[in-house]
């Protein structure tokens, strides 16, 4: 048995993939098409140009790679609409979804492993430095006023905004401010001499999407990388070389050693089971995605189903966040519990799930039982489900 917390990359199906193993069970899986290795990517930044306006809707349409445009508020312009051939310095802040179009942003931010620094947004002419805080995930009071008052510091000699993110929790100030200087360099630059440069060029490239994961993560999240790829170990190699492994057995594929095609395939299938006997039954629609927890199996023989109802639901609860992660499920997410009579294992399961959601990397929020009964959740959108990018 594997103990080890694995982040393994590979590639199934002609996508590469990226999935972070613990106890052999997959907890996130991240995907790309091989095919659009040179589509752009969130975080990307361009010198785009307006190529029509539509009030009617409040946006500007802005092409920012040859024959490639995205959809511009014009909340970001103060709601003034700007003439066609404008050109601006654009980030991709949200990718393209089925029919919708790459959403823009003209205040770029850059994401380090302790801080985001962003460009401050203006309001009416005035400059408001957007994205000042520290993530809430940092509990530790003492350790939080420490964390706050480095940002302020680091605020009141800059003319960005800067977050400290949870991994800053525990890091000296001297790395974090280093980091900080950095992002603040390169945002200098593009502020400085972006516009010298002809319209669509790529002003600052994403780094790959596993990269962005194990940037995001704590070194103690994990105990070794393991990639296939020799590419890829090249460019992990020069920050993450002392857990980083390039596997090279070419008698056994990597993703036959470490079943990830199992795994794969339950993250898409629709039903789930639980030890107990069980099963969750996922199913996305277009408004929101339900979970149904089934008792299956579970209370054959049983007498008091109370208790039983109860164990299934605490399972169905851990289970439920991990698939949420698994799936990367956003917007509205309704789990339809086991009814229960007993307020306090209603209460206790709720805390449970609260709990698990906790451990998300992207930011999940339990916000209450509705009159039907139902558990209502909503989870931020990053990156395309799981199942889209497998359809």
């Amino acid at each position: 048995m594997d103990n080890r917390r694995q982040i393994v990359i590979t590639e199934i199906k002609q996508r590469q993939v990226m999935m972070y193993l613990k106890n052999q069970k997959a907890y996130d899986i991240l995907a790309e098409p091989l095919s659009e290795k040179n589509i752009p990517a969130v975080g990307d930044i361009y010198v785009g140009k307006v190529k029509n306006v539509v009030k009617n809707i409040n946006a500007a349409f802005v092409e920012f790679q040859k024959g490639i445009i995205g959809y511009l508020p014009l909340s970001e312009l103060n709601d003034k609409a700007p003439a066609n051939g404008t050109e601006f310095i654009v980030q991709v802040k949200k990718a393209a979804v089925k029919t919708k179009q790459v959403v823009l942003t003209i205040y770029p931010e850059l994401a380090g492993q302790y801080t985001v620094v962003c460009i401050p947004k203006e309001t009416d002419g005035t400059s408001h430095k957007n994205g000042q805080g520290i993530s809430r995930k940092i509990s530790d009071e003492a350790e939080r006023e420490r964390l706050i008052k480095l940002q302020q510091e680091l605020s009141s000699v800059s003319r960005y905004g800067i977050v400290i993110r949870t991994n800053a929790e525990g890091v000296s100030e001297e790395q974090i401010r280093e980091e900080y200087n950095e992002l603040a360099e390169k945002l200098d630059w593009m502020q400085n001499h972006g516009f010298q440069r002809s319209c669509f060029s790529l002003l600052y490239k994403e780094i790959p999407f596993y990269e962005k994961y194990i940037q995001g993560c704590k070194e103690q999240d994990y105990d070794r990388i393991i990639t296939d790829d020799r590419e890829i170990y090249e460019i992990l190699s020069e920050k993450y070389k002392e857990k980083l492994v390039l596997y090279e057995d070419t008698s056994y594929s990597l993703v036959n050693l470490l079943n990830l095609n199992k795994q794969l395939e339950q993250a898409l299938g629709k039903t789930v089971w639980l030890k107990s006997g069980g099963n969750l039954v996922i199913e996305p629609t277009e408004a929101l995605t339900v979970i149904d927890v089934n008792t299956g199996k579970a209370i054959e023989g049983k007498r008091n189903r109370e208790t039983t109802f109860f164990k299934t639901n605490l399972e169905a609860a851990i289970e439920s966040a991990r698939q949420i992660r698994l799936r990367n499920l956003s917007g509205i997410i309704l789990i339809d519990f086991i009814d229960m009579k007993k307020k306090e294992h209603q209460q206790e399961l709720l805390n449970l799930l609260r709990t698990e959601l906790s451990k998300d990397k992207v930011n999940t929020t339990l916000v209450d039982i509705t009159k039907l009964g139902l558990v209502e959740i909503t989870r931020m959108k990053i990156n395309k489900p799981l199942r889209e990018l497998y359809r």
